[in-house]
Formats: structure tokens, sequence, C-alpha cells
């Protein structure tokens, strides 16, 4: 996922699409719920604590019998760092630059979410979410610079459902969703490697493009809309005892934009051939379908546990592919060879009086990326998450959750041929901040009976 470049004349890879900050899912955001957070999200798809139950079962409107609105915003801030161990360019030379500094950034993710029942079996639901997207930027010029510099995801996603009450025990929904989506990513250029590969260390002496002396930029940005589906059951066999199975489909994503370059003069000689100029950008990429199993229990009036395994078909991932309307521009293509995951998840909640609720939980989250694979755009690795929650239940509604994931320090083994102008290796540290929690506490935006005020 970056723009490298070929010692004859082409931009490698950048990944237009996709990936604020799930560096352990992907670029997938679970942080769709603000009362599920206080429970690592286990039993999102059957708890039913509030309209949120929309996004990962449809299904589960059923449980509501009047009008519900719930929304809320949950506040990222990752931590990435790297530690250049051995960095080289084209021609061997020890990389400038450092380490690019801290490349998370504070990030928001908004939902909201609307339910109504429109007879005593059918329940109808509308939701706003943010279920993709990244953000890590670097210094311009640190050691890894023709890797990645920035890398800005937002999605928006609107679904639409429907749920039947089949009988006291068994419901089911589903409905449509629309998803758009829009990226930029930028990265330098070594386009003193480049020189050398065409025209020979000579003559780019001469021009004053040598490895590390013609750096350009490359920029690229585009969006597009793509249509999807998701579906639900509900199973509740005895009362307080409640079973979901959920899917919400693949999206594909026919993303359309610009590729900018920014060419240093002593390079310009290189565009000659066409190459390197300004263009439209074409990429194709699936967002991934996932299946999740919740369970619900209320071991009695005041307590239940519950938990949650969510697989996701991130094996579908295989590679970004860039199409240039520049015929001199040859494709840019990355392998990712991503793996498919699963989300693990148990929690539970304590009601101790009629005002307060009390929640926690405990997650692991598989990361896709195979360490082969890791780039310094999604630095994933997995995480083991603690989570935290309380409710205040009186005017207005507050519901405050947190999460404080753990993960390993994990290397990220770049190793670049050389004619890609910048071999080098990368060891990641990932942490989350602040500590406690990659979640920073968020409040409930409205309640289904009182507005609140969204506070972080």
């Amino acid at each position: 996922m970056r723009i490298s470049t070929t010692a004859a004349h082409c931009v490698a890879a950048t990944v237009l699409l996709f990936a604020p900050e799930a560096f352990a899912s992907g670029f997938q955001l679970k942080e769709q719920s603000t009362s599920k957070l206080g429970n690592a999200f286990a039993g999102a798809g059957a708890s039913g604590d509030d309209a949120s139950i929309l996004f990962f079962n449809p299904a589960g409107i059923s449980l509501f019998g009047t009008p519900q609105s719930q929304g809320g915003l949950s506040a990222i801030k990752p931590r990435s760092v790297f530690e250049s161990t051995t960095a080289t360019d084209g021609a061997g030379g020890t990389m400038s630059g450092g380490d690019g500094g801290d490349a998370g950034s504070l990030a928001g993710v908004p939902s909201a979410y609307l339910v109504a029942p429109v007879s005593d079996t059918v329940n109808v639901g509308l939701a706003l979410n943010v279920p993709f997207g990244l953000v890590t930027s670097y210094e311009d010029d640190w050691a890894g610079r023709y890797h990645a510099i920035t890398s800005d995801l937002e999605t928006v996603s609107v679904t639409g459902v429907a749920s039947i009450r089949i009988n006291d025990k068994l419901s089911i929904g589903g409905g449509p969703t629309i998803t758009y989506a829009k990226a930029r990513l930028t990265n330098a250029v070594d386009f003193g490697t480049i020189c050398v590969g065409s025209l020979g260390a000579s003559t780019c002496s001469t021009l004053g493009a040598l490895p590390q002396q013609a750096d350009g930029k490359a920029d690229l940005q585009g969006d597009d809309w793509a249509l999807g589906a998701t579906a639900g059951l509900l199973y509740e066999p005895i009362k307080g005892t409640r079973f979901g199975l959920s899917w919400r489909s693949q999206t594909k994503l026919s993303v359309q934009g610009d590729a900018d370059f920014d060419v240093p003069s002593n390079a310009q000689v290189l565009t000659a051939s066409g190459a390197f100029t300004d263009s439209d950008v074409t990429s194709t990429v699936t967002l991934p379908e996932t299946i999740g199993v919740s369970v619900h229990h209320d071991v009695n009036e005041s307590f239940a546990v519950m938990g949650d395994v969510v697989w996701t078909a991130w094996s579908r991932f295989e590679e970004l592919r860039f199409v240039f309307d520049n015929p001199a521009q040859p494709d840019s293509v990355t392998p990712e060879n991503w793996n498919d995951t699963f989300f693990v998840s148990l929690g539970a909640t304590w009601k101790p009086d009629e005002h307060w609720t009390l929640r926690t939980g405990v997650a692991y989250d598989q990361s896709p990326v195979d360490d082969n694979f890791r780039t310094p755009r999604i630095p994933g690795g997995p995480i083991l998450d603690r989570a935290w929650g309380r409710l205040y239940r009186r005017r207005p509604v507050d519901d405050l959750g947190g999460l404080h994931p753990h993960l390993r320090r994990r290397s990220l083994a770049r190793s670049v041929e050389r004619r890609r102008g910048n071999a080098a290796r990368y060891l990641r540290q990932l942490d989350r901040h602040p500590d406690p929690g990659r979640d920073l506490p968020v409040l409930t935006l409205f309640s289904p009976d009182h507005p609140a005020l969204q506070v972080c």
C-alpha cells in the first residue's frame, strides 16, 4: 500500500482505498455503539441494549416496541511509531530521515440510529455509520517516505432495514446499504534511483539526480459510491436468552480519481516518455463481508453475560492495482495477500439499581496482515482489548465507555527490491492512547427518551 518506483519509469502501487484507525481489524471500524463498547462488543448482535443493534444484527430491532433514537461519537487516537533498523536507498546508501513521528491521528467515528415499529410484527430502522477508515501521517522527510506519507480514508454508510417477528421466539431482518468512500494517499518518489536505472549513474550524476537527491511526490485522490446489504436473525428460545446470526455483504468500489506527480527540475528528463504526468486513475477494491454470531443471557434481573464471534473475509484483499489513463504509465500493483480474521469477545453487564448500568468485557481481534506484507500505511497487529462502561439513566441519559488495547511489539518486514528505490526493514511499535484505551470515553449523543450532549 504505497507508491513505489521501478528503476525504469513506473509508479508502483499506492493504496487509493482503504484504510481512521482500526489497525487490528485492517481498516474496519467496530466502534458503532457506545453502549456495546463497554462490553468489548460482546453480544452486540443479541443484547438489544439500544438501537445500535441495527448495525450488528438488523433482526434485533424487533426487540423494540416503541420508537427509538440513539447516536454517539467514538474518539480514537492510536499511536504508531516506526523504528528504522536498516534502511537503504536504491544504490545501497543509508536512507536519510527519521522515524516519521507518531503517525496516528485523532479521529471521530460517529453513528446514529432511528428505529420505529410500524405494526405488531414489523419494525423499520435507519442507520448512519462509518464502517471503514484510516488516517496515518508521517513527516515528509522520514526514512520510509517512498512507501507512505499520508493515508486518509473516509467512508459513510447509510443502512435502511426492516424486521419481521415470525413468532415469539424468532425474528428476521435485513435491508440495503449505500456506502460512499473517498481517499487521499501520498508518498515521495525517488526519481534519483529511477534516473540511475533508466539513464545510468554518469548521466544522472551530471543532472544531480542520484538516489535521494531528486525526490518528488505522488498524490492520489479518488471516491466512489457502492451498494451492499445486511441481514440477520434473532432467536430467543427462553425469555432472557437470545442468539443472533448476522451477515453484512461485501461492497465493491470502483474508485476513480486523479494522480498528481510532482517531478523535480533535475528529473524532468524522465517525463519525456510521457510517464509521471498527471492523469486520471482507477482502482477496484472490495470491502469484505462479515458473518457474526452473538449470544446474550440474563442470569437474573440485574446481571447478564454475553459473547460474540465475527468472521471477516479479508482474504479478498489480494492486491491493490491502479490503472492510469495515461498509456505511458504502467499499472501499479502492490501484493497484499491478507488473511481472513476472527474477532472474539466476552462481556458482562451489572445493573445495581434503576439508575446505574456497569459493563465490562474482553476481546481478541486478529490482524489480517501477514508480517511479510505489512506496510506503513496499515501497520496492523493482533489486539487484546479490555473494555469498561457505565450508564447513568436519569435526565439526561449518559453512556460512557472505553477500551484498553494490549499489543505486542511487532516487526514490519518490508524488504523492497533495490530497484524500487527504498530497500528497508522497519520495526513498528503500535500503542493506543490515552492510557487506558484506543477509544476515548464517549457519551451517548441522544437517547430514546431524552436528548443528551455528546462529550468526549
